[in-house]
């Protein structure tokens, strides 16, 4: 399972989009961190036209920063396509040291939210989600991945996988949004919102409960003893796939979060941002999805078995691999006709400070929950501090953030938006060719709102705190 997800990097397409979603501006896309950010948007309706990014980070596969020109996007993604431009980070005298591989893909289709009350918004969006986690690979495992089995350092040793676990799914996803002002004076506002999500599973495999003992004698065979691994994955029968194949299961998801804004004043102006900090707390994507459309949890056991990696063919990519994956599903035993995914929740902390008329400061946390043993996605832990140069026409931010994925890994980004375009990455030393490329989280979107000047409500009828 390991191996087939190498190729879900093509698949997937950013996660947090830090220098877009803490805005004034962001509109509906606010929703995804908190749906409370609604009730704070400067815009009384907004309308995504379409939003996407790629998250990739890890610690075992890199880009050296001479050969990938500045912005090259496509020649990465030729990369990965054709095997021929990442190394790795494996050291040969430590096979068994652990790496990490996390990506999450989001890409937002026609979206809205509006004003259907007095401090009232509603929301709908219709996303493409996934994610993919590989931990504690150790490093002849990912090795003999990359190379197929053909490395010759690793033949004829004795080697231990008891570590690995993979989790990857894909949905579709169809949420509906509310957010509502419920209280308010002079001084401060309370908000607090909801999100229900309907999702369809499309995709989705894991493998848990690793023991693998394995020694590859040349390059025709691969000798496995006494291993067991327990593993789910999903299954497309036909070569034609429609719609309705592309769903495998279904499942519900929810959020919901809370804003306090403390306001510097009234204004007239509708250019001043007329509050002075604004704090939000939320829960999102609290859910799973029940796989149970040409899907299956298995078993796989041996004492001793054989692998002949000749049986592949010379036309596929990883032969040897493509062999093992046709040997293993004759031996695999079904353990159940159905399994669950986890989705990636999180806790989230905002905290945004207008310290000087159009210039801000953010701070987000974003910790991901684990599932134990249970299959399922986690999110990468974010810690992020982001300054920002916000108007209606303008915005500049400077995401600066550290991830934690079993590893610790800063990151200095750059967002900008003109109008209703924006675009940014919060990992852009890669794309720049500044440092080795290791790591990505690059987003880009339309979306309409109306860009006039929005007056600033008076609050003269509202008592005093």
């Amino acid at each position: 399972m390991f191996f087939v997800s190498m190729n879900c990097m093509l698949l997937t397409k950013a996660q947090e989009y830090l220098g877009v979603r803490n805005s004034n501006y962001a509109g509906i896309n606010s929703a995804f961190l908190n749906p409370a950010l609604i009730s704070g948007q400067k815009m009384k309706w907004d309308v995504n036209v379409v939003s996407a990014g790629l998250f990739f980070d890890n610690s075992f596969f890199f880009i050296p920063k001479k050969l990938v020109p500045v912005l090259g996007f496509r020649k990465i993604f030729d990369g990965i396509k054709n095997e021929n431009l990442f190394y790795t980070h494996f050291d040969p005298q430590n096979p068994g040291k652990l790496y990490h591989i996390a990506l999450a893909n989001e890409i937002i289709g026609p979206s809205f939210y509006t004003e259907i009350a007095k401090d009232q918004r509603i929301g709908f969006t219709i996303a493409s989600r996934g994610y993919v986690n590989i931990n504690n690979v150790p490093g002849h495992t990912a090795q003999n991945a990359f190379d197929d089995l053909k490395n010759k350092g690793l033949w004829n040793t004795d080697l231990h996988d008891n570590t690995t676990k993979l989790n990857a799914v894909d949905w579709l996803e169809y949420g509906l949004h509310y957010s509502k002002v419920i209280k308010r004076t002079t001084k401060y506002e309370w908000s607090a919102g909801a999100s229900l999500n309907y999702l369809q599973g499309i995709v989705a495999a894991y493998a848990k409960n690793m023991q693998l003992n394995y020694n590859i004698p040349d390059s025709s065979k691969l000798i496995v003893t006494h291993s067991s691994v327990d593993y789910g994955t999903t299954n497309f029968n036909s070569q034609n796939i429609g719609y309705h194949d592309l769903t495998h299961g279904h499942g519900f998801s929810g959020s919901i979060g809370a804003t306090y804004t403390f306001f510097k004043g009234q204004s007239e102006n509708a250019d001043d941002n007329n509050y002075e900090f604004k704090l939000g707390a939320s829960l999102i994507d609290i859910g799973s999805i029940n796989f149970k459309r040409n899907s299956g949890a298995y078993h796989f056991e041996t004492d001793s078995m054989v692998y002949d990696l000749t049986n592949g063919s010379s036309t596929q990519k990883n032969p040897a691999l493509t062999a093992i994956g046709r040997q293993l599903d004759s031996a695999k035993e079904l353990s159940n006709d159905h399994f669950k995914m986890g989705l990636p929740t999180a806790i989230s902390i905002q905290a945004d400070w207008n310290f000087y008329k159009n210039f801000f400061v953010n701070a987000t946390i974003i910790k991901g929950f684990g599932h134990g043993n249970r299959q399922g996605v986690t999110r990468t832990d974010v810690y992020s501090i982001t300054p920002r140069y916000e108007t209606n026409l303008l915005e500049v931010s400077l995401p600066l953030s550290v991830l934690y994925n079993h590893y610790w890994q800063p990151r200095v980004g750059l967002a900008i938006r003109v109008g209703y375009f924006f675009f940014g990455a919060d990992a852009i030393g890669g794309l720049l060719g500044l440092n080795n490329f290791e790591r990505t989280d690059f987003y880009a979107g339309i979306h309409f709102f109306p860009l006039k000047k929005k007056h600033t409500k008076q609050y003269t009828d509202c008592p005093e705190d």
